[in-house]
């Protein structure tokens, strides 16, 4: 299987090395200590250089347990120069706590579900309190809180769109945010979001819309 990010890396092979941020991650079936080493090196002769920027553990796969001893493998990389970063991605609180109780190497960043309706603030004070970034995924929910009836109000009140006014609810919490397009003018507008601010009050409101949705699988159970 080809391993994230190797795609997008390969097409932008024209561009100079220094202005990459190459991105990958370990799949689940790789998890465990020598396994994880092998699996880097298969990513890294598809990828090209000699290194990655971040590494991340895609997910925990808790009935696996075997993220303690992949992470282990993380160290090691780290230490030998072979990832500048290591990270993790879909870590719940107990999971990140964990490999924090485990290991001195504080993940970078984690990558989780994250959008109005699915807020995760127990593990975002987590992620504050140990200096580990906060990176969204599915930050639009595919959709699902676009027509909520303070976002559209909120995108009426600063000219935006919807999608405009989620984004830049994200950027004003600190959230590391890629919205996910295919389409050129939805991509100029994702950019477009860094000439209005939210209020406090359109902030705080925000904090009601939370209700739990995922919209993809839970982490405590997907192995």
């Amino acid at each position: 299987m080809r391993p994230a990010g190797v795609g997008r890396a390969l097409a932008a092979s024209d561009v100079p090395r220094d202005e990459l941020f190459v991105t990958t991650k370990l799949g689940n079936a790789d998890q465990g200590y020598d396994s994880t080493l092998r699996a880097f090196d298969e990513s890294l002769a598809k990828l090209g250089p000699d290194h990655v920027d971040l590494y991340l553990v895609h997910w925990p796969a808790p009935a696996r347990d075997l993220y303690v001893d992949t992470w282990r493998a993380l160290e090691k990389l780290v230490a030998d120069g072979r990832i500048r970063t290591a990270g993790v991605s879909d870590f719940r609180p107990a999971h990140l706590q964990r490999l924090l109780d485990s290991s001195d190497l504080v993940p970078a960043v984690n990558q989780i579900e994250l959008h109005p309706a699915l807020q995760q603030r127990e593990l975002r004070a987590l992620h504050a309190d140990r200096f580990i970034a906060t990176e969204a995924w599915s930050p639009l929910a595919q959709g699902a809180v676009l027509a909520e009836p303070a976002v559209v109000d909120f995108a009426a009140r600063h000219g935006k769109s919807p999608a405009q006014v989620v984004l830049r609810w994200h950027l004003q919490l600190g959230n590391i945010v890629i919205p996910k397009s295919v389409t050129p003018a939805r991509i100029r507008e994702n950019i477009d979001v860094f000439d209005f601010t939210l209020s406090g009050e359109e902030m705080d409101a925000f904090g009601g819309l939370d209700r739990g949705l995922r919209t993809g699988p839970d982490p405590d159970i997907f192995n």
